[in-house]
């Protein structure tokens, strides 16, 4: 069974590299964009029509994936007045509970994402001849993330509990970042 949570922790792992590298790739281009906008604007007196939109369309595939990413490095603030207050053998519940929570939040994402998929299918962007599926589907594809990302550690815990310790996941952050 540890050999199995270990193989799911390297998919994990690469999974969550290939997204640190998109979201690096996407913060580029967005101050690419925006410095552009910002050099035609008011340097050369002659604004581009696109560049706020597409800098904004950059920026929210940004903000999802950095999302996901946030969450698989368990990143995002939390309050920790009750899990540090929980007996030891409660804790592993506690952190189960979290898990399935943004499991649950990133089904939601993906079946409501899918839908908004579908009802922006035939919609252009204003200054971009670009189907507004694109910008919309960060939402189901982050959600998609969250899900593998919360799947994953759940069953790591439960397959391999030594396996995954906080010690190697604040390395593991250091390393990614």
């Amino acid at each position: 069974m540890e050999k199995l949570a270990r193989g799911l922790m390297l998919v994990d792992d690469i999974v969550l590299k290939i997204n640190l590298f998109v979201c690096s790739c996407l913060l580029l281009a967005a101050v690419i964009v925006a410095g552009l906008g910002v050099i035609f604007r008011f340097v050369l007196h002659d604004s581009l029509s696109w560049s706020d939109e597409a800098s904004a369309y950059l920026f929210v595939w940004l903000t999802c994936l950095g999302a996901a990413a946030g969450v698989k490095l368990r990143a995002h603030p939390e309050v920790r007045v009750l899990a540090d207050r929980v007996p030891a053998a409660v804790a592993p519940l506690l952190k189960d509970f979290t898990d399935c929570a943004v499991l649950a939040l990133g089904t939601v994402f993906v079946l409501y994402g899918t839908d908004m998929l579908a009802l922006m299918g035939s919609e252009t962007a204003t200054s971009i001849p670009l189907s507004m599926v694109y910008p919309y589907l960060s939402i189901p594809l982050c959600g998609g993330l969250l899900v593998f990302h919360s799947l994953v550690r759940i069953v790591v815990s439960h397959l391999a509990p030594q396996a995954q310790s906080n010690a190697a996941l604040v390395e593991g952050v250091s390393e990614h970042l």
